[in-house]
Formats: C-alpha cells, structure tokens, sequence
C-alpha cells in the first residue's frame, strides 16, 4: 500500500510470504535471501532487520526494517519504489517475483518559514 511519509517520521516495514494458498507465514526455500531497496536511496532510506520481526498483528514476517527520509531528499514529493527481491542460496533470482510498492516524502513539521513578493519567474 503507498505511503506518504513525512520528512521528519521513519516508518516500519514488514513483507511477508504466502504459499501457493494464499495463506500468510510462508517461509522462504533454505539459504534464500530477501533483499529490500529503495529506488532512489537519496529520497529514501530502507535500513532492513537482520533478523526478520513479526508484523504487528503477529504474523512472520521474511523481511522488516524502518523507512526513513534520506538526509537531504533528492525527489520531495515523487513516488519512490520499494522492491522486495528474493535470491537463492546460489546469488540467482528466485521464481517468485519481486513485490514494489511506493513512498513518497512529503513535508514535515516547520523549522523555518519565508517570504515571497511578486509573481515567481
């Protein structure tokens, strides 16, 4: 689901599994390997878990860490994407195919304002 983030929160992360049933939990084939990354790293800052968290609501999780606002946001209002990727144990791409879905940095709480005159070139 997209989020809109702002500039001065981070926010939770959590991507699960779920077998060919659709059922949430699933674990991953042994030695494999989630990798989570935002598109754009100067907008957005994934730091991932080394060891996975339940989501809240208590179900596994194959992946979880914080997104944040990079120090200083390159695209301010940009949709940014965030992919899941599983690898095998060998490096190579697994068959299940990567999840995305979006963060975009928005405004946060004011520290300082500014004045405008005229019409803006």
């Amino acid at each position: 689901m997209p989020l809109n983030l702002s500039s001065d929160m981070s926010d939770d992360f959590f991507v699960s599994a779920q077998d060919n049933h659709g059922i949430s939990g699933a674990s991953l084939p042994t030695g494999a390997v989630v990798t989570v990354s935002s598109g754009d790293p100067n907008s957005v800052v994934i730091t991932q878990d080394a060891t996975p968290r339940n989501a809240p609501d208590g179900s596994a999780s194959i992946a979880s860490g914080k997104v944040a606002a990079a120090p200083s946001v390159a695209q301010p209002g940009v949709a940014i994407t965030i992919t899941s990727h599983i690898a095998n144990a060998d490096g190579s791409a697994s068959s299940i195919p990567d999840a995305t879905d979006t963060v975009t940095i928005v405004a946060g709480t004011a520290v300082k304002e500014g004045i405008l005159f005229g019409t803006p070139a």
